[in-house]
């Protein structure tokens, strides 16, 4: 059948009205649904649901004054939550989205410190039944809930401001409040494609609400901070008494640390008063422990007052460099003494990526402190250090190796069990050939106890998952991964198990011990006692696949060297450029061993007694230039 032209006018319209509903519904379709739901203030009393989600910030429900403010609700039955939308005029210290669990416990499902007054909680899951806002503060405050919405899905309507969170920000700019603040001076400074992070010490004497809108009206998306101190009319200098001078550089230094800007814009009085010494303690790890193991240590790169030219200054901002923390970290060790390496008498028939055109060098100076050895696969260097205060005694092989030819891995003592067959590590060490080599996790002692043994993989094969729920004090058991490339990777105890590490296909071994002290070029620093403890240890580095460092110190030798700290090690390896580091085992159990010969002191020459036997080294290398005379059944005295 024919159509007419205008019948066939009418029915490309009809279709192309269809294509045109089609497409504007397709974008609704993708937008989570919003769930109707009532909530309780304190469990038990109603809040008006029209309050919660009329978009107006003149209708709010007041919780009573105090540190913390919760609502619950109860899910429709089937239906199921993953986010949350959160719009509160002041400026809580956490935000908590919980759940109860089949023990009828609350559970938290996200977590936000310092949110701001307007945030959105993701879950990682879907939640169903019963929820929980917990909304909590560092002092009595007041909570004015604005609006509170959940959602079955993460894609939230549009009209809701999500602010990102501060964290590696390109620009902090730090004032002592935002009260009368002209945003319209940051507006350029947003247009630039940077991050951009406002903190101030006091929480606006207007509506909180109000200065955050102003900001993302003028292109700010990264959450404000609010420092939480009352505003003052007093002149800075006695705001700056008035508030406590330690207390609020502590404040700035924190704000350092957790954002880590690239550049730092001070438009505070008060905040420069305080500005050097902040900066100053932001890479110090013995200043407030707890704050560091939190945000982490950082240098500033660059620092100007709003009165510079800010904009060409973030137009001028390259990539994200860390090298002045690196730096920061190589401080404390700049005392040590060592033998110049240039006494080393290196061949001249090197390729220009140091390994030897052909056969083996060798060197090996006790007295001076000073190993070498070169192969076409392989380069060992290995640097004694002593320092006078604090007395220590460490050692430092740098190793490169061709990840074709070489692999950093397990070595045993005649391919035996651990059962009764453990040996002098030189002993091991000489039986394998092995021209370096540490020790590892010694997880046959956490078997033998019936402890929690961790991810334990040799030579392909899983030994033991971590599969206890428990979380023991020390060692953490964080995992150590050795892959085929030459690289090792670091996992934080129970985020991935051994059967996972070795369904990845390139993970030959893996350690459980640590703490790990860097991932993927993030430095960790911890706190605790067992971080503040000074003992021998022994760490490993990786710069890049086939190039690494390993540390090894010397402890408890009466008058001697007592050992360093987790941070202390932690920062060393990644002064020299780690990305990521390990903690494997350590006291007695620490051994850097070349060539067959144990270079640390242990046993009788410190107060632990004899040196721990082991029935594996982790080394690499190996040659017929390697001592035999504990293989040979004479260790030297």
């Amino acid at each position: 059948m024919k159509l007419t032209d205008k019948e066939a006018n009418g029915f490309m319209k009809r279709i192309l009205i269809f294509v045109c509903l089609l497409l504007l519904l397709l974008p609704a379709a993708v937008l989570a649904d919003e769930l109707e739901v009532t909530w309780k203030a304190g469990g038990s009393k109603k809040i008006d649901a029209a309050v919660l989600t009329d978009g107006s910030d003149e209708t709010v429900h007041r919780f009573p004054k105090g540190k913390s403010a919760d609502a619950t609700c109860d899910l429709p039955e089937g239906k199921k939550v993953r986010a949350a939308y959160v719009r509160v005029d002041s400026a809580p210290s956490k935000i908590e989205l919980q759940f109860l669990n089949s023990k009828k416990k609350w559970e938290t499902a996200v977590l936000m410190e310092n949110p701001g007054p307007e945030c959105v909680l993701v879950s990682d899951k879907a939640l169903s039944g019963r929820l929980r806002l917990l909304i909590s503060y560092s002092a009595d405050s007041t909570t004015p809930l604005a609006e509170l919405r959940v959602f079955t899905d993460t894609e939230l309507p549009q009209e809701l401001h999500q602010w990102a969170a501060g964290g590696d920000t390109d620009v902090l700019l730090t004032v002592d409040t935002l009260t009368g603040f002209d945003v319209s001076r940051i507006t350029e400074w947003t247009q630039q494609g940077r991050s951009i992070t406002i903190a101030s010490l006091t929480r606006p004497s207007q509506s909180v609400l109000e200065v955050t809108d102003a900001l993302w009206e003028a292109g700010l998306r990264t959450t404000p901070i609010f420092g939480g101190y009352a505003e003052s009319t007093r002149t800075p200098a006695n705001a700056l008494k008035n508030w406590g001078e330690k207390k609020v550089t502590a404040t700035v230094a924190s704000w350092l640390r957790s954002v880590k800007p690239m550049l730092l814009v001070d438009g505070g009085e008060v905040t420069a008063m305080v500005m050097k010494k902040a900066s100053a303690n932001a890479i110090d790890p013995d200043y407030e422990l707890a704050d560091a193991a939190t945000g982490g240590l950082w240098a500033v790169p660059q620092q100007m007052t709003m009165d510079g030219d800010v904009l060409s200054a973030i137009q001028a901002l390259g990539e994200r460099d860390d090298s002045m923390v690196r730096a920061a970290c190589r401080v404390p060790f700049e005392s040590a003494v060592s033998s110049d390496v240039s006494l080393i008498p290196y061949p001249d028939n090197r390729d220009e990526e140091g390994f030897l055109t052909e056969g083996e060098f060798l060197f090996e100076d006790m007295e001076k402190g000073l190993w070498a050895y070169l192969s076409p696969t392989l380069q060992v260097e290995i640097i004694q250090y002593d320092m006078e205060d604090p007395c220590q005694r460490y050692f430092v092989a740098e190793v490169k190796f061709d990840v074709e030819a070489e692999q950093f891995r397990q070595h045993t003592w005649v391919n035996a069990i651990y059962k009764n067959q453990q040996i002098y590590p030189q002993t091991l060490a000489q039986s394998s050939r092995l021209v370096f080599a540490v020790n590892g996790d010694y997880y046959p002692y956490r078997v033998d106890q019936g402890n929690t043994v961790g991810n334990i993989i040799r030579d392909y094969k899983v030994l033991y998952n971590m599969n206890n729920n428990k979380n023991p004090a020390f060692p953490p058991l964080d995992t150590m991964a050795i892959h085929e490339d030459g690289s090792i990777s670091v996992h934080k105890v129970k985020s991935i198990s051994a059967d996972e590490l070795l369904a990845l296909g390139d993970v030959r071994d893996a350690l459980s011990f640590g703490p790990y002290l860097a991932d993927d070029g993030e430095l960790r620093i911890y706190d605790g006692k067992n971080a503040s403890q000074q003992e021998p240890r022994c760490a490993v580095g990786m710069v890049e696949p086939g190039h690494y460092f390993f540390v090894d110190c010397e402890g408890r030798v009466p008058k001697g060297p007592k050992g360093m700290t987790i941070n202390q090690i932690g920062m060393l390896l990644y002064g020299m450029g780690c990305n990521e580091t390990f903690m494997l085992d350590g006291g007695s159990t620490s051994v850097m061993i070349f060539m067959g010969e144990k270079l640390n002191r242990t046993g009788k020459d410190t107060s632990v007694g004899s040196p721990r036997n082991q029935h594996e080294l982790f080394g690499i290398g190996q040659s017929e230039l390697v001592h035999t005379d504990w293989y040979d059944g004479k260790p030297k005295k």
